[in-house]
């Protein structure tokens, strides 16, 4: 019986997963043989391993997420050093110039709604084990059923923010009987809907599991309120940019009691109060994990390891040992490595997780690290410019976070052999284990790989400092003295952490987050662009980001969702999909243009106009529809109006 219904399991997800990639429809899924549908659903074993496998099923998108996420964005650079694989090469260099093609198969977003199908299997299918199998009780249901309720609309918030307008639907798709062409519901629609969900479940699921992995790798409420964060921040900035009002914008939402009313201030406010809720969850995780430790056994001897909190509540950050460090030694990195060598750390709020058995994250060598595979380089003129000046000034050369992810004086070889300085700089967070200080130029440092591939690294999707940085982004938003002093002490703490200066060994940060000098928060001083409201303050933050988040699928998300936040023009054209008389949104012109005056200057110095001109409006800043999809839609799946052809349409 056992190897039969490990045979129905294979067959299930293996006709789930065949089906996607069928270019008919966008959710086709044909299960061959309705007795293994029919039969699979016994027992909470059946419940579970469909949970599971929807979490390896999204791990399996994470190429997708990352490049979606970050490629079109002002921190890199193709790789200078050309490699075999010319093909990828061409495509991201394609992507990078604002030249996608909606024949690219990297839009092909079938792979995202397999996750989102087997999230939808799994709602449908709890009450039923429920009554079947007696021992799965009520309050684990309860549990399962809110963590897969967030997963489902993570992968939505995905996608809402990639393409902007896609399918959504909650249904359940069995066989060719059961399938719909589903058109293009408006992102805000769907935004509304996946925070009503969230807003459901919210405190439901699991606070932790009795193993780290499962604690980290599942969503619990910690990633829930992060979510929930993360969204707020996102519908507070793309309702500020469509209404002439901006930050006092009020708009309503249809809900099963009604239409109820939200505005613009209080999306950024609960965007605030979802990201201390997080981390107060995250730090009642951590000091559970803390009372039970076994110290020295797996992943204890990382949870073992100093912290310091720099004055912030609930955001008790590891601690570099820098003491006594000078060119020419070993920092001990204890925060690098636990965050991202050994992965599932205490600042680890959602991780899809790598090993041998489960899944190997190639996305990482093939985008970054120093290989001769890897795609990209990180553009000194973007990180340079987060320290007001070169990447060779102090605040920059200091910071251990630029050893790690802006080096360009990379040295292979172990201390003992040849010696190899690689060109380009290189974001080396995944790949190393290892970092020696050797002597450089007056500007640059020069950094030693003793490390090896990142395949069995864990891909992070939410962690401390990025929840602290999305309530610093929340609070520049809303200005104002108090505001704009706490989201500066965020950055200032989370800058501090990485702060070495390795000429003078005694000049470390001390706990005074208020203080000022070279050696505090990299992005204190930048000013704003005229006429947009607290802008500087939110530059300050998206800086502070793009350093500490550099390579983890965030910078071309963080760059969208400002641009959408200061989108508004009047005298720009209307939005043709969602302006109305009552309310004549405008086409989101100005927030491109700005964007590439403000950011894609910097590390496209000679293209930032084209690209201005390629993105043209809102639309511009999100993926095109992969044509195979629009081919199938039967007229309801419309392409994005920028990238409106493809190679088969010339």
């Amino acid at each position: 019986m056992k190897k039969n219904k490990l045979y129905q399991y294979a067959c299930l997800l293996g006709l789930v997963a065949l089906s996607t990639t069928s270019c008919e429809d966008w959710l086709e899924v044909y299960p061959q043989d309705r007795i293994v549908e029919e039969q699979f659903w016994e027992d909470k074993n059946d419940l579970e391993g469909v949970r599971y496998a929807a979490y390896k099923q999204m791990a399996s998108t994470v190429n997708k997420l990352a490049v979606w996420g970050d490629l079109r964005s002002d921190s890199y650079i193709l790789n200078p050093t050309e490699d075999g694989d010319q093909g990828s090469r061409d495509l991201y260099n394609e992507i990078m110039k604002a030249m996608p093609d909606s024949s690219m198969s990297i839009f092909d977003w079938s792979p995202v709604y397999t996750t989102i199908n087997f999230c939808n299997k799994v709602l449908a299918h709890g009450e039923e084990i429920l009554e079947k199998d007696k021992q799965f009780t009520t309050a684990e249901w309860q549990q399962m059923r809110a963590e897969i309720v967030a997963l489902r609309a993570l992968n939505y918030f995905y996608l809402i923010r990639a393409f902007k307008d896609v399918p959504y639907t909650t249904k359940v798709i069995n066989n060719d009987t059961q399938i719909e062409t589903f058109g293009q519901t408006n992102q805000l629609d769907i935004l509304d809907s996946i925070i009503l969900d969230c807003e459901r479940v919210k405190g439901q699921a699991r606070n932790r599991f009795s193993s780290q992995s499962d604690t980290k790798g599942l969503i619990t409420n910690s990633a829930i309120y992060a979510m929930l964060s993360d969204m707020y921040l996102w519908r507070a900035a793309l309702h500020q940019g469509r209404s002439r009002q901006g930050l006092n914008a009020t708009d309503t939402v249809r809900v099963d009691t009604g239409l109820v009313a939200h505005s613009v201030r209080d999306d950024y406010q609960k965007a605030i109060d979802y990201a201390d809720l997080s981390l107060s969850v995250l730090a009642a995780q951590n000091a559970e994990n803390m009372d039970n430790q076994n110290i020295g056994s797996g992943y204890n001897r990382v949870l073992a390891t100093e912290t310091e909190n720099y004055g912030l509540a609930n955001c008790n950050m590891y601690k570099n040992d820098f003491e006594g460090v000078t060119a020419g030694t070993i920092p001990q990195l204890e925060a690098h490595r636990a965050i991202f060598i050994d992965g599932n750390s205490n600042e680890g709020i959602l991780e899809l997780q790598a090993s041998s058995n489960q899944w190997e994250n190639g996305t990482l060598n093939s985008l970054w690290g120093n290989n001769a595979g890897t795609h990209l380089s990180v553009s000194p003129e973007a990180i340079g410019k987060i320290y007001n000046g070169d990447i060779g000034s102090d605040a920059a050369k200091f910071d251990s976070r630029v050893w790690l992810s802006a080096q360009n004086r990379i040295v292979t070889g172990n201390t003992g052999g040849s010696n190899t300085a690689l060109a380009g700089y290189y974001n080396i967070k995944y790949t190393l284990s290892q970092i020696r200080l050797t002597d450089g130029t007056s500007k640059d440092l020069s950094v030693r790989i003793e490390g090896s591939d990142a395949k069995f690294r864990n891909w992070i999707i939410y962690r401390m400092t990025d929840v602290m940085l999305m309530k610093a982004e929340a609070l520049a938003s809303l200005g104002g003295s108090d505001n704009n002093k706490l989201a500066q002490q965020i950055c200032n703490a989370i800058h501090r952490r990485s702060y070495c200066n390795y000429n003078v060994a005694s000049d470390v940060p001390t706990t005074d987050v208020t203080a000022s000098g070279s050696n505090v928060g990299n992005a204190a001083n930048v000013t704003g662009v005229s006429g947009l409201a607290n802008e500087g303050a939110v530059r300050m933050v998206l800086n502070e980001r793009q350093i500490e988040l550099l390579g983890e699928g965030k910078r071309w998300f963080d760059l969208v969702r400002w641009a959408e936040r200061y989108a508004y023009r009047a005298s720009d054209p209307l939005d043709e999909r969602e302006a109305t008389e009552e309310n004549p949104v405008t086409n989101g012109q100005r927030g491109v243009e700005l964007m590439a005056e403000t950011f894609m200057k910097n590390t496209y110095s000679n293209l930032w106009t084209t690209l201005k001109n390629r993105i043209k409006n809102r639309y511009g800043l999100y993926c095109p529809v992969y044509y195979m999809e629009v081919k199938a839609g039967d007229g309801k799946i419309i392409q994005n109006p920028v990238w409106n052809k493809s190679k088969y349409d010339r």
